[in-house]
């Protein structure tokens, strides 16, 4: 069966791999993202046409002949300013899915973020999809509104279902996990705080980009909002150490307080997205980096595996290892 989809946010981290993903199960794949957008994950045979969310006349031409699009495209980060992140995440996904409509798109995938579920209830580990929608910060807030754009369009007719991933590792990554790995590497000692019993979440990219792929074949995830996640269960303490172990680095068991590391690495985000600011650069601590090692975060990926997904990286210490061999061979890990 011939199949037609556009990747938005192609140039990117997930969108690149989602590219190659599709290419793979069979699909004829359109990219596109801004016309400034590096394109060196991009296949050099790829159908390439740049757009910008925010300016719908540019949205016409890439739906041209495609039947599903996987919108990938946003602004995540947790240091942009509110009126970036609503341009971008909430009208631009209307700009698109009105330009979808138009152009006679017969289902979308829309990525979601965990960040929506926000103040989460931790009697109600592990968050299924149907918990309440609490976002603490201005990305989650954004995120939030965009899903309920694609709601509203998809009670219009225009099929849909929306992704939400754990955090995301893997080659190409430059952020989120990517980063921890860059920070623990450049350490000669890797210190494990044994008192961050917390539970850490995490999915590989390459099953985050089989999970839309599969998705979108199935009928039965039209008008779904589907967690991502893998099977991995680690408490902070134990993720570092075999994370550690994966970089080659000892590593050493260090006792001190859960309730003061927490505090002082939310005082060090904060003075770092302050002189980040000021300075106009990035942060030398993401709020995302902290918020990743110490809130107990578990989604359950019960649904998706309801609807018949496997998948191919269960535990991330199957998957640790050769993305940290990848990350040294592109020269993020130095």
């Amino acid at each position: 069966m011939h199949r037609t989809a556009l990747v938005t946010g192609a140039c990117g981290f997930i969108g690149s791999h989602l590219v190659d993903q599709l290419r793979s199960d069979g699909w004829e794949v359109r990219a596109t993202d801004l016309a400034q957008a590096s394109r060196r994950w991009l296949p050099r045979d790829v159908d390439w046409i740049p757009s910008d969310l925010t300016r719908p006349g540019t949205l016409t031409a890439p739906l041209q002949g495609i039947d599903t699009v996987f919108h990938v495209a946003a602004v995540f980060d947790f240091s942009a300013p509110w009126e970036r992140l609503y341009r971008a995440n909430v009208l631009g996904t209307e700009n698109l899915l009105k330009a979808c409509c138009n152009a006679g798109v017969r289902r979308v995938v829309s990525w979601s973020s965990y960040d929506v579920y926000g103040k989460f209830d931790r009697t109600r580990l592990p968050i299924e999809e149907n918990h309440p929608v609490a976002p603490k910060d201005p990305y989650g807030r954004s995120k939030a509104m965009q899903d309920a754009v694609v709601w509203r369009y998809h009670d219009q007719g225009l099929p849909v279902t929306i992704l939400r991933p754990s955090a995301p590792y893997g080659p190409r990554a430059r952020h989120g996990v990517a980063e921890l790995f860059r920070r623990l590497n450049r350490m000669p000692l890797v210190p494990v705080p044994r008192s961050l019993t917390n539970r850490v979440m995490s999915v590989h990219v390459l099953d985050v980009a089989r999970a839309a792929s599969f998705l979108a074949d199935s009928p039965e995830a039209a008008g779904e909002q589907v967690n991502v996640t893998d099977d991995g269960n680690f408490p902070t303490w134990e993720f570092i150490s075999f994370v550690a172990e994966a970089l080659g680095k000892k590593s050493v068991p260090v006792w001190v307080p859960g309730s003061l590391l927490t505090a002082a690495a939310w005082a060090l985000a904060y003075g770092s997205l302050g002189l980040a600011r000021l300075l106009k650069v990035r942060p030398w601590l993401e709020k995302d980096t902290v918020t990743y090692l110490t809130y107990d975060f578990r989604p359950s990926n019960a649904k998706l595996k309801s609807l018949g997904f496997q998948l191919s990286y269960p535990d991330p210490r199957t998957g640790i290892p050769g993305t940290i061999a990848e990350l040294r061979r592109e020269g993020y890990l130095t």
